[in-house]
């Protein structure tokens, strides 16, 4: 082994004139760093990026913090003039998300004691009712521990919904249990007969928030993936709550509650005046009720009219999307010069352009960027688009809450420096880094053979999708051309040389890539050598023409004597779907403009576009996504109505009692088609969720 990298040049690789050729005679040994093919930097510093990458089943949250903690470990060692800085930390989001939901389970569990308190007017009865939410609430912790899931946004969300309903059971039966000790009966008795009239209403209640949640558990696809989680607590929930309610709640009353207990002159103060209100909104409800019934025929006239005028003319004008729009702090862009365009011209391009970015937006915290061909060692950047022309940004604006504007407005102005330049033949702006909760997408996909006529057809609907005013951005999946260099060998070339054409690429690849032909260890670590042409001997078609290569006699012929080299363009990647060539235009939707609008848009421009017959063209993109997801949540609807009415026939013991109930229903999507037509707010999937959950509370 070699104890010094000069020791390389003592190697004897041959003889000429009976003198050894030493390595020093024909090449030079450097021992320094690799060569880089791509460049990283850092606000505008040079440096070098590391991707951490967690496994499919490992927590995110706990990955990244056993990753900050080996850092500052890792950083008390490195030089002064060396700093680390995070790019990209996918648990902030989750972390922020998580804080703000716990700050709503506290404000919602804090405004449920208060209206409690405010309506019982007594604070042992609000005790008791408030301590069936931690009950509740601990069993379905007990559920995520025993099935192994993660306290994450889903089953905080289904926590804070199901704050507010496990105390429903609970004040039922602690109100009759209050009733029954203002008629003069002992406590314990009060709780006995008082818990036995309502329980069987109790659980009918329970047993139609079940078939609304319960269902939630069997969907399959990705609204399964997002609410399987949400039904399994809010089920679990409402039944260890209703539990309580028919056990623990009639016991502390039984032993806490009293008949009329002692108040102050301040309570009497204050819930006095309340009690006239309520008794003055329920005389004047009293009131309205025995005019209804004395006028059917209108109450029937008034009901139908309001439904069908809510459902028919302000349901066709409601806006849809899939999802509603997140903003995590992060944006990314994919810039792409001119194939070809050489390295130093796209660095300077991506210095200019960080400077204007930072200039035009103060809220960036982090801008980082890296340009250039990946080597084939570089995993994670060979999965990705990349090239001597191509740089790529990641930027981080800090958590939304230290900002006045958001990332879709931020990502706008980003959009508006990139249009003042022409050479880019493509722009690429994703705001979130391209996950769920970014801006929608509508994609149009051209299926066809033939890459002209889908390529004219493309880039027509594209122009006319920029023009429309819905899209901030369109792009086209198919690339342009790649320049390269071919090299054209002529087989009789090679057989009268004794060669092939796996031989003559191997050597032709040695020499412009080089290979790693032994290993340099030193000190316990171990470096490549690599054997490769100089660089000056390798930068065009003469040099690859010069290029010798030997056959097994030990004979040594160039390229050019054995083929042409000649630049060339290669096709882009051929994309198939269903086993068919296709060109996605993809738009972004603009920011304010609803999914439902830039579909009918999109509608629009393809009826108004000449499609040769022998093409096709679907729509998809999250659009696509909508209409699977709605297709499910629809069909559930269908299945949580009947079996509402399943279990409230069995209660009733009867077919047409609960359709006096039922015919609620109607009238809560009129509440939900107003509310979203005077806010101006799209029906999404989170919707769709709200208008299931509406159906076991109806």
């Amino acid at each position: 082994e070699f104890t010094a990298a000069e020791q390389i040049l003592d190697i004897v690789v041959g003889h000429s004139n009976g003198k050894n050729v030493y390595l020093r005679d024909v090449a030079r040994v450097i021992d320094g760093v690799e060569e880089r093919y791509q460049e990283a930097y850092v606000n505008g510093t040079q440096g070098a990026q590391i991707v951490i990458q967690k496994q499919a089943d490992a927590n995110t949250v706990n990955v990244i913090r056993g990753v900050k903690k080996e850092m500052e470990k890792i950083m008390k060692n490195l030089p002064s003039d060396i700093q680390i800085r995070t790019v990209v930390d996918g648990s902030e989001n989750i972390l922020n998300t998580l804080n703000s939901l716990k700050e709503t389970i506290v404000v919602t569990f804090l405004i449920v004691m208060l209206v409690v308190y405010l309506f019982l007017g007594r604070w042992r009865a609000t005790f008791i009712i408030v301590l069936s939410i931690p009950i509740s609430l601990l069993a379905s912790l007990m559920y995520l521990w025993a099935t192994g899931n993660t306290l994450n946004i889903v089953s905080m969300s289904a926590l804070s919904i199901a704050i507010g309903m496990v105390v429903d059971d609970a004040i039922v039966v602690l109100e009759n249990i209050s009733t029954h000790l203002e008629r003069g009966a002992k406590p314990k008795e009060a709780a006995v007969h008082a818990t036995q009239e309502v329980g069987i209403s109790v659980i009918a209640s329970t047993l139609t928030m079940l078939a609304v949640f319960l269902p939630l558990t069997m969907i399959k696809g990705m609204a399964g993936l997002m609410f399987k989680q949400l039904g399994w607590i809010t089920s679990i929930i409402m039944i260890v709550s209703t539990i309580g309610a028919l056990t623990l709640i009639p016991m502390l009353c039984s032993q806490f509650l009293r008949f009329k207990p002692k108040t102050g002159k301040i309570h009497d103060l204050i819930f006095g005046n309340f009690n006239k209100l309520i008794d003055l909104v329920s005389r004047g409800y009293g009131k309205l009720i025995n005019w209804c019934i004395g006028h059917r025929t209108i109450v029937v006239i008034i009901s139908v009219v309001v439904f069908i005028g809510t459902v028919g003319l302000i349901g066709p004008r409601l806006k849809t999307e899939f999802m509603p729009k997140s903003d995590d702090g992060r944006i990314t862009l994919q810039l792409e010069l001119p194939a070809g365009t050489g390295q130093a011209i796209t660095r300077a391009t991506a210095h200019e352009l960080h400077g204007k970015f930072v200039a035009a937006v103060p809220e960036i915290v982090n801008c980082s960027y890296a340009l250039g061909q990946a080597d084939t060692d570089n995993a994670f950047a060979s999965m990705q688009n990349n090239g001597t022309h191509i740089v790529s940004y990641n930027i981080n604006v800090g958590s939304m809450e230290d900002r006045e504007r958001s990332t879709a407005e931020i990502a706008d102005v980003i959009r508006g420096i990139l249009a003042d330049y022409p050479e880019f033949k493509k722009i690429k702006v994703t705001e979130g880094g391209g996950g769920m909760g970014g801006a929608s997408t509508v994609d149009i996909e051209i299926y066809g053979y033939d890459f002209e006529t889908t390529d004219r057809v493309a880039q027509d609907i594209q122009a006319k999708m920029l023009e429309a005013g819905e899209f901030s951005q369109v792009l086209l999946s198919r690339d342009e051309y790649t320049p390269e260099y071919q090299v054209d060998f002529d087989r009789e070339k090679l057989a009268v040389n004794g060669l092939n054409s796996t031989t003559a690429a191997s050597y032709l690849s040695a020499a412009m890539n080089g290979s790693t032909m032994s290993f340099y260890r030193e000190d316990g670590d171990e470096y490549d050598i690599r054997v490769r042409y100089a660089p000056e001997f390798r930068t065009g078609i003469e040099d690859i023409e010069n290029i010798i290569i030997y056959n097994n006699m030990g004979k040594g012929v160039k390229i050019k004597d054995l083929g042409t080299v000649v630049e060339t363009l290669t096709p882009p990647s051929i994309q198939r779907k269903n086993r068919e060539r296709l060109i996605t235009v993809s738009g972004v939707v603009a920011n304010g403009v609803a999914l439902s609008d830039a579909v009918a848009a999109t509608d629009a421009i393809l009826a108004d576009t000449d499609i040769p017959a022998e093409l096709s063209v679907e729509i998809g993109g999250s659009y696509e996504d909508q209409q699977e997801m709605f297709g499910d949540l629809i069909m559930l609807l269908a299945m949580i109505i009947i079996l509402v009415y399943i279990v409230m026939a069995s209660q009733f013991e009867s077919f047409m009692s609960p359709f006096v109930i039922m015919f609620s229903i109607p009238f809560a999507f009129v509440g939900v088609f107003l509310g979203l037509w005077i806010t101006g707010t799209p029906l999404g999937t989170m919707g769709m969720i709200g208008i299931l959950i509406l159906m076991g509370i109806v």
